[in-house]
């Protein structure tokens, strides 16, 4: 079995299909075999030096030491006829799971080449087949054949790779564009753009960039039993069901008809739908009859709450919110719970409440969670503070920044304006070296960053990793935070200017107009040099995008006339 210590650590890479190693045939992109001939020939996936040397099998490749002096291999499982995403179900990602779990303890991780239309359906149903993961499974793919000069496909391999190599993250992930997202959390948002997947209620878990920011608060835990276990049992006759205005109560009758067992319901803002009579009571029955109906919002993001009239009167009927789950992951979970033969129906409807495999919002978002509801802070508040002796002092200087974080971290004001009551310094920074800033400008939450500069937070102190709040603005691209702190005086220190030429040009290559404009709104020169003396601008140029060329000429016009 592989050690996170080992110097070598072995991947299992399967091949299902997709574009990235699609040809052009008649005009047409096929699914193309023989993916391990090509990256054979690119250097950046193969040592061929140290392969020779050790004599490596013919279907395994080695990829050149990393900055770390890790050594990461590789074999190339590839499937025999490969498939179109379209064409994936239930039963491929059964198989592929049955893949790992065969291999599984031969390998230190597992990365999964599929192909993107489907990947996200793909990346929720593995999370809920895949039991008691400890090891890290990543999906990727790419948007543009890899056998084409200008495409995304190496990147994205190449970088799934590494984590897989580098990093024990119990989770099935999908890796694209530079970002490490939990599998169940992403949907695909754009069908051309390079950026083609967003995790919409859930930051990533990772991004790739000049170094590697890993967000460990947010990995889950590896299972505590070793045993992975394949749930194979899905249920296959569940759907998704979009409610649109004027949808009509015979529509939704003929669609809630056996064999169908469990619906994910897609409804308005935050799960709402409509009052028809005829149409809540067809809802009503089917959830009577056995029927299990999960609400999930249709918007990208947000949750599904009980504000509204409308919402109420769905929930009256038996069914279930989905959170703040994309409609991909509730379908997976509705066919993984549904398909658990141990557990009555109401065990199956309780199950469906409670987050898995961090597929939602542990918490409704409609409940607010504060510092002050907390009888339990509350006690140590009053210990800590309203207590005096030397003990006391140094017990409450060592929480209080923890306790600030925590609260900046979601932006809870309440909270935040607690510590301020008692007394507490919200400059002081964790065991992590960050501060309440730090975390409020991640975060992105305006009014707490507001509420922690008017009450004398430094605005410019920097973390373990030498990130002052303001560079954790910009990695969020968050405009309003970074026009607070620059306003305050947050400025980027040399240390975290190194290197910023190659970030640009690395975000220019992605198309990465936000991330670039947040770089330009910190005060960052968008003309200076990456490691190879090209310009963000000659990057975009090179790659054909008119939209970002066109930005950065304005921006160089305008830096040009402030010198004059």
């Amino acid at each position: 079995m592989a050690r996170s210590g080992d110097p070598v650590r072995r991947l299992l890479a399967i091949y299902t299909g997709g574009t990235i190693g699609m040809r052009s045939r008649e005009g047409v992109l096929v699914p193309g075999s023989n993916l391990l001939p090509t990256l054979r020939k690119l250097p950046m996936f193969n040592d061929e030096e140290y392969s020779r040397e050790h004599q490596l099998p013919a279907d395994t490749l080695a990829l050149p030491l990393t900055n770390q002096n890790q050594r990461i291999l590789y074999t190339i499982l590839e499937y025999d006829p490969l498939f179109d995403s379209s064409d994936m179900t239930i039963n491929e990602w059964i198989r592929i799971a049955k893949d790992i779990e065969r291999n599984y303890e031969q390998y230190f991780g597992f990365v999964i080449i599929h192909g993107t239309d489907t990947m996200a359906f793909a990346s929720s149903m593995l999370s809920f087949i895949l039991g008691n993961l400890q090891k890290t499974v990543i999906l990727t793919g790419a948007q543009v054949p890899i056998h084409t000069l200008w495409n995304d496909g190496r990147e994205n391999l190449l970088g799934g790779l590494l984590m897989a190599g580098h990093y024990v993250i119990p989770e099935v992930c999908l890796f694209f564009q530079n970002q490490l997202y939990r599998g169940n959390r992403v949907t695909k948002v754009d069908s051309q753009r390079f950026a083609a997947f967003c995790s919409p209620n859930l930051p990533p878990l990772a991004t790739v960039g000049a170094d590697i920011t890993v967000n460990r608060e947010l990995i889950l835990k590896a299972s505590m039993n070793k045993q992975l276990v394949v749930h194979s049992s899905m249920e296959r006759n569940v759907g998704v069901l979009r409610l649109y205005p004027g949808i009509t109560a015979a529509m939704v009758k003929a669609f809630l008809q056996p064999p169908m067992k469990g619906v994910v319901m897609e409804t308005f803002g935050t799960g709402n739908g409509p009052t028809n009579p005829g149409l809540l009571w067809e809802l009503k029955k089917a959830t009577e009859s056995g029927m299990v109906i999960v609400n999930c919002t249709h918007c990208l993001q947000g949750s599904v709450t009980s504000e509204y009239a409308t919402g109420m009167a769905l929930s009256g009927i038996g069914i279930i919110s989905g959170s703040d789950m994309t409609s991909e992951a509730a379908l997976a979970k509705l066919s993984y719970v549904l398909g658990r033969e141990d557990l009555s129906l109401e065990d199956k409807k309780k199950l469906l409440t409670k987050n898995l495999r961090g597929e939602m919002t542990p918490l409704p978002k409609d409940v607010q969670v504060s510092l002050r509801d907390s009888k339990f802070v509350q006690v140590i508040a009053n210990l800590l503070y309203l207590n005096c002796s030397q003990d006391l002092d140094a017990v409450r200087d060592s929480l209080t920044p923890t306790l600030a974080c925590a609260a900046a971290r979601i932006g809870d004001m309440e909270a935040l304006e607690v510590i301020i009551e008692l007394g507490g310094n919200l400059s002081e920074s964790d065991f992590d070296g960050r501060t309440p800033l730090h975390m409020a400008a991640r975060g992105g939450h305006v009014g707490a960053v507001q509420c922690l500069l008017r009450n004398g937070a430094k605005v410019n102190s920097w973390d373990g990793d030498r990130s002052s709040p303001l560079l954790m603005a910009i990695k969020g691209r968050h405009k309003d935070v970074i026009r607070l702190l620059r306003d305050a005086g947050a400025h980027l220190s040399p240390q975290e200017l190194q290197g910023a030429g190659t970030e640009l040009c690395r975000l220019a290559a992605s198309g990465d107009r936000d991330g670039l404009i947040a770089w330009q709104q910190a005060g960052v020169d968008l003309f200076q040099t990456g490691y190879d003396g090209q310009t963000p601008l000659q990057v975009a140029e090179a790659a054909g995008n008119h939209e970002l060329v066109s930005l950065l000429r304005a921006q160089g016009m305008e830096a040009r006339s402030d010198i004059l």
